[in-house]
């Protein structure tokens, strides 16, 4: 099985393919959306039907307060702490649906696509405050996903690799700065979307694109057909 993860604390897009040869034998989408009951709404935020993507609303817990979290009561950043208790609770929904994945299909062997993350070149508190999360929240995946493979009996091997942003775009739609609607159209043009994702205009996709293109860099690693001196791979 390979699966790709487009992190997002928002909109996280999973896609999971099972092979049984070179080719896969069952595709199945999934999308992680945050409700935060806005009052700009006022009422649960409920996003589009899309067909053949699962659609799962997590949110905050309303029964734990951050002195529940605090290590000593010097450390008052209450914006830290929210970032950590939402980063645990969006990995441990992630973690929920790979584990029910796995369960389905069995794999024996898991190749997993989490996209690096890179600081970035020019400052500004909050672009550094939202990627620093983003490093939360990948880091309790991949401790998750470590923890997973003594789960299941049946799993030999679980590799994690983490591919640049640039190396994704590069191999999915030939150029390292692609933006999200041409990583869109590449999904249409060269990898049949419209039959994986027949009803794509009601509703957000992009952040499904992108985890099929970190899976189809876990694919194309696994068939030894890319560079991969940029990402980081671990083994289990």
């Amino acid at each position: 099985m390979i699966i790709g993860l487009d992190l997002s604390f928002n909109s996280t897009g999973i896609t999971f393919m099972f092979f049984e040869t070179e080719k896969a034998t069952k595709i199945r989408f999934y999308r992680l959306v945050f409700d935060d009951e806005s009052a700009k709404s006022g009422k649960q935020y409920k996003p589009h039907d899309i067909q053949n993507v699962n659609q799962i609303i997590y949110k905050m817990p309303t029964n734990v307060t951050k002195y529940d979290l605090l290590l000593t009561d010097l450390t008052n950043d209450d914006e830290q702490i929210s970032t950590t208790l939402r980063a645990m609770i969006c990995s441990k929904k992630i973690t929920k649906t790979i584990i029910q994945t796995i369960d389905d299909f069995k794999p024996n062997e898991i190749i997993v696509s989490i996209e690096n993350f890179i600081m970035p070149a020019f400052s500004g508190q909050n672009q550094l405050k939202t990627v620093a999360g983003l490093i939360m929240l990948q880091g309790f995946v991949r401790s998750n996903l470590i923890m997973l493979k003594n789960s299941f009996e049946y799993i030999s091997t679980l590799k994690i690799t983490t591919p640049p942003a640039k190396s994704v775009k590069l191999q999915f739609a030939s150029s390292g700065s692609a933006s999200k609607e041409q990583m869109i159209e590449s999904f249409y043009k060269n990898y049949d979307g419209k039959k994986l994702l027949p009803n794509t205009d009601i509703g957000k996709i992009d952040d499904v694109v992108d985890s099929f293109a970190l899976a189809m860099w876990g694919y194309s690693y696994n068939l030894r057909k890319i560079n991969v001196k940029n990402s980081q791979i671990i083994e289990l």
